[in-house]
């Protein structure tokens, strides 16, 4: 009886991963960031922040860099991203990317919609996530 309990289980189990797996919807798995580079992970205590940024049309977001990854998830509106060497990306809602580190970039809502993006840092405790820098 007791075998059969463990095999019954395992079935479950099985099939109820199986039916979980079915329903994933990959949104991106990448070992490169959108300019191509390898990711590379900071060294410390590891933080994982996650949270939505709101851009109005037309409006900004200050040159800067960040020190460690940072995925981010289009979910509604257009945004370019114009980077130090003069490369320029446009991205839409659905798309994701993983930002580059140490690399001086700004951006602009330049879409007829605010800008909605689900932003997750994959930081270091104590470390900013944002680093603004002068023009």
């Amino acid at each position: 009886m007791l075998r059969f309990i463990v095999l019954l289980m395992f079935f479950v189990g099985f099939t109820a991963q199986v039916h979980a797996d079915a329903h994933v919807n990959v949104i991106l798995r990448t070992d490169k960031t959108a300019l191509g580079n390898d990711l590379v992970y900071p060294e410390g205590k590891a933080m994982v922040s996650a949270f939505e940024l709101t851009v109005p049309v037309g409006g900004p977001i200050t040159p800067h860099t960040h020190s460690f990854p940072v995925l981010i998830m289009m979910q509604e509106g257009e945004a370019t991203i114009t980077y130090e060497d003069g490369t320029v990306s446009v991205y839409k809602a659905g798309d994701a990317f993983i930002e580059d580190t140490g690399i001086v970039h700004s951006s602009e809502n330049t879409g007829t919609v605010p800008v909605k993006l689900l932003v997750v840092a994959i930081g270091v405790d104590g470390e900013r996530i944002m680093t603004p820098v002068e023009n």
